[in-house]
């Protein structure tokens, strides 16, 4: 069966998302602030430093020959009396320590009394100075975690300091908003999924209109939300409508919860003089004939240059959809699986040569030959470059009028995958294409 799944853009617009996803997932950051990066570095030297005080603290406790520590049994101590020397000055004092081993030997250690003048009550303060300053820094650390996990700048903080790529840091509409605000770079893609509701809308709308300018925020792609309604659409389309903002594309597709009440919210953006909105995914969000009415009413004073409808019922919408095509610089048009018959091929092929459209998409309609051959009647006096017939119950019978067209005005793609024709078929239909030109 034809999935219900996005197509790929057209090649021109598939490099460039390809580019901004790259530069999202790829991308390495600078640290947040001055003072975060020296914070995190002095953390780990003064754990180091605290570690090796407390492995030293724990070595102290062991016998030292020739200490004297009571509590080192099998260790005796001596003290010989000075000797004169022969000038008649007493040599410097010395120690001999000996101790008995388990095999019963006798080591004898003797050092310069100077050496027993290290405090070891001074050595030990220090030493617990090191341990205290360890796990004070470590109480500090534990806390800005627990910190920036509850406010939601976590998953931002770790991307910004190199230990999380910033794709994966879009988990939340907080964690989005302290990214744009703490990062000093650009951030053209964000896409968020199952998180956003209305108030999560709000306050995505909030940081957009804050930081989406220096940002460069140019994608933001909002699918599989259910829990986004009318109101939530309202507030992402109002910080679009801005001036300065630098959005260029939408995608509310697979939220059925929208329909046209709630995509209405979007109309605004077509026509709009300030709006840099060119791109408008809506696939699968229960739209209808309503819709289409409205969006066709604004179709000539359209700035879209690509509009996804894929997955909504738009049967018995030729006509509309026709007057949609009449949007003056629109390139691409996705209409997979819309339950499109051979009717409104027709009249969606009269309006063609009328249109800039370069990209038509149609797989899953299921229109069969008929619908084919409806559209191959203009297809020749059109711009369509790319054509997608996937999963139309399209016969290689019928493939000789697909290729009539072809043959007055070649165009460089065309798939024809899931139809009622072998792939020994399909290859024979490329190789006849081939000898023509």
């Amino acid at each position: 069966a034809y999935a219900c799944t996005p197509r790929p853009p057209s090649q021109h617009s598939s490099s460039n998302m390809a580019a901004q996803l790259a530069h999202v997932v790829g991308r390495r950051s600078s640290w947040t602030s001055p003072f975060m990066r020296p914070l995190l570095c002095a953390s780990f030297t003064i754990a180091f430093v605290g570690a090796a005080a407390a492995a030293a603290s724990l070595a102290d406790a062991q016998c030292e020959a020739g200490s004297g520590d009571p509590r080192c049994p099998g260790l005796h101590v001596t003290q010989n009396e000075p000797t004169p020397s022969p000038d008649g000055m007493p040599d410097a004092e010395t120690q001999t320590a000996s101790a008995s081993t388990p095999e019963g030997s006798t080591v004898q250690v003797s050092r310069n009394s100077s050496a027993t003048t290290v405090r070891r009550e001074e050595l030990g303060y220090f030493r617990l100075g090191f341990v205290l300053v360890w796990l004070l820094g470590v109480f500090a650390w534990i806390g800005m975690t627990i910190k920036f996990a509850v406010d939601g700048s976590l998953p931002a903080r770790l991307a910004l300091w190199g230990l999380l790529p910033e794709a994966y840091a879009a988990i939340s509409v907080r964690a989005v908003a302290a990214l744009l605000r703490l990062k000093k770079g650009t951030t053209p893609v964000i896409v968020l999924r199952n998180c956003v509701t209305d108030a999560g809308a709000a306050e995505l709308a909030q940081a957009l209109r804050m930081y989406g300018k220096s940002a460069d925020l140019q994608v933001v792609e909002l699918p599989h939300n259910p829990k986004m309604g009318k109101d939530g659409l309202g507030h992402i389309v109002a910080v679009a409508l801005l001036e300065d903002s630098p959005l260029q594309e939408l995608d509310f597709s697979y939220n059925p919860q929208l329909g046209d009440n709630g995509c209405a919210q979007l109309l605004p953006l077509v026509d709009s003089k300030v709006s840099k909105i060119n791109t408008l995914r809506l696939a699968d969000c229960s739209l209808t004939s309503v819709f289409m009415e409205q969006l066709a009413a604004k179709a000539l004073m359209s700035k879209l240059r690509m509009l996804d409808l894929s997955c909504n019922n738009l049967g018995g919408t030729g006509e509309l959809l026709a007057e949609i095509c009449e949007a003056p610089i629109l390139e691409e048009l996705q209409l997979m699986r819309c339950g499109l018959s051979a009717c409104d091929m027709e009249a969606l092929s009269d309006q063609l040569p009328y249109t800039s459209i370069r990209a038509l998409q149609l797989g899953g309609n299921r229109f069969g030959n008929a619908g084919l051959l409806a559209l191959t009647q203009s297809l020749h006096k059109s711009q369509i470059d790319e054509l997608g017939l996937e999963g139309n119950e399209i016969e290689a019978d019928c493939l000789a009028n697909l290729g009539s067209a072809w043959a007055k005005r070649p165009f460089s793609r065309v798939r024809l995958d899931g139809n009622r024709m072998t792939q020994a078929e399909v290859a024979a239909f490329v190789r006849t294409l081939r000898s023509i030109h």
